[in-house]
């Protein structure tokens, strides 16, 4: 059975998005679906200010955004998910010059199977990937609630991975009171052994926080999801010895980046709130996520974000 398909009257004219880490890859991409189907502003958020504007040059030169939407605002703005200096910087930046919005997409993220520190000094698979992430969503709550078109709700998306099923954490010793999980993750000395496993992790927190925030959040659709197998340079920080397999296995199965966009677009246009996506359509998430202990974990998690974003940005608001 095919991937689904995106309808060919879908229209995001008149609508504004933002989108991370979309200087490449599965980001611009995205960029470019939203701006071919006429969305009206599409603001890039990047690590790299260069890098950012090439790929404006890149979707200013696509044949059918320059005849069908020529007109419309593509704008960079730069924010490191590593840094919370940077972060919050941006927020400020974006929220002074953008009151609303219909969509964000929260793309950004690394693979890094050795531990590489943040400019915090987290791990940072775990501040980039999830709480990163996390602080840019809650900061820009906001502006998607200002932004809900004709009653509609607006779209908050966060890119996870079909990893996060293959994460393992131990929810006993997580649900200990006097474990912070976000302290926990993020210290060197608690990285697990297998290489592969602090991404995985990274993107289990993603997931369950995008589902908690759903619970709490009604006025904004909040999902997840896997692009799959993508041609795309995420593996650009994996050991030598794994790139060779990772290299062959995306020529054999791996998708072409725009169908990849495409395909997760479902889960951006949907008003399925709470679900995880992958091939277009809503699939289970992590067992771990539905058992007593996982849903305990995903609660503590959950309001230990808020709790640490309030202290780095004591104006933010932030849902119930």
């Amino acid at each position: 059975m095919g991937l689904p398909t995106l309808p060919t009257d879908l229209s995001f004219e008149n609508q504004s998005v933002l989108i991370t880490g979309s200087n490449t890859g599965i980001g611009l991409e995205f960029a470019r679906v939203f701006l071919r189907r006429k969305a009206k502003a599409v603001y890039l958020v990047v690590r790299s200010l260069e890098r950012g504007n090439n790929a404006v040059s890149q979707l200013q030169e696509d044949a059918i955004i320059s005849k069908e939407n020529s007109t419309a605002e593509i704008k960079v703005y730069q924010c490191d998910q590593g840094s919370f200096e940077s972060i919050l910087s941006f927020a400020k930046k974006f929220k002074e010059e953008v009151k609303s919005l219909n969509t964000v997409v929260l793309n950004a993220g690394v693979n890094n199977m050795s531990f590489v520190s943040t400019a915090d000094g987290w791990e940072s698979n775990f501040q980039i990937n999830y709480f990163g992430a996390a602080l840019v969503a809650l900061e820009l709550l906001p502006l998607l609630k200002e932004g809900q078109k004709n009653g509609v709700k607006s779209n908050l998306f966060f890119t996870s991975s079909l990893m996060h099923t293959k994460a393992s954490v131990s929810t006993t010793a997580l649900l200990a009171e006097e474990v912070n999980v976000l302290e926990y993750f993020a210290a060197e000395e608690n990285r697990p052994w297998d290489p592969s496993q602090p991404y995985s992790i990274s993107k289990l927190l993603l997931t369950m926080f995008a589902e908690e925030l759903a619970k709490h959040e009604t006025d904004v659709v909040s999902t997840s999801g896997c692009p799959g197998i993508v041609l795309t340079e995420l593996d650009r920080n994996l050991p030598f010895w794994l790139k060779g397999p990772v290299l062959l296995m995306k020529k054999l199965i791996g998708r072409e980046v725009l169908s990849s966009a495409e395909t997760l677009m479902q889960a951006i246009i949907t008003d399925k709130t709470g679900t995880y996506w992958s091939d277009g359509v809503v699939k289970p998430h992590a067992s771990l996520m539905d058992t007593e202990n996982g849903k305990k974990l995903q609660t503590k998690l959950y309001e230990q974000t808020l709790q640490k974003c309030k202290e780095l940005d004591p104006d933010i608001s932030l849902p119930a």
